[in-house]
């Protein structure tokens, strides 16, 4: 009789036990923010490159969260397209000049939550810039194309308007032939 009581009582403590593990692992699926999949867009202002006028652009990345190194780290591939303009004065006519950028990025992101919703973050990557611009020598103009390798830091913040759903605004220099500067505001989708 002793034997079935504490097989009984054993049996009532990891029935509970389940239970509550049951419970707390749905609440956190509940609560939990968004998934590993993140894909976002943007509107860019960057600094010109050498004698450039500043131009503007589009960024489209996705990100995966690797939760099995860090829940904070991300995984990261990113592209943009830039265009800047340049008026060229020369023996009193002006000639205009134009740089298209094609930065592809492969990065890492660092996140480090403030409150609940808000976080900022910490990114850094290698940066392949295909570009082509027009150059003036010897009295005429001239187009010249090139692939450049770079790094790319930046940090920037992150608000999440609902656990799918979050807005940014990310800082970076491209140090790049023709280094520059890009501030992007965008939309992120996570899945």
């Amino acid at each position: 009789m002793k034997t079935v009581a504490i097989i009984s009582l054993t049996m009532l403590i990891l029935l509970g036990l389940n239970t509550t593990a049951s419970a707390k692992t749905a609440r956190a699926a509940e609560t939990s923010s968004a998934g590993n999949l993140e894909v976002d867009g943007s509107f860019a202002f960057a600094t010109g490159p050498g004698s450039y006028d500043r131009g503007f652009g589009l960024s489209f990345g996705a990100g995966y969260q690797l939760g099995e190194i860090d829940r904070n780290l991300q995984a990261r591939v990113d592209i943009s397209f830039y265009n800047f303009s340049y008026d060229y004065q020369q023996g009193g006519g002006t000639t205009n000049l134009s740089y298209t950028r094609v930065p592809i990025t492969v990065s890492g992101r660092y996140s480090l939550p403030i409150i609940d919703r808000l976080k900022a973050f910490a990114q850094a990557g290698i940066e392949t810039s295909i570009d082509h611009f027009d150059y003036y020598a010897n009295g005429s103009k001239h187009s010249k194309s090139e692939v450049n390798i770079g790094i790319s830091p930046g940090a920037g913040v992150e608000f999440f308007v609902n656990p799918d759903i979050s807005v940014f605004a990310l800082g970076r220099f491209h140090l790049v032939s023709d280094s520059y500067f890009s501030m992007q505001f965008g939309v992120a989708s996570h899945f």
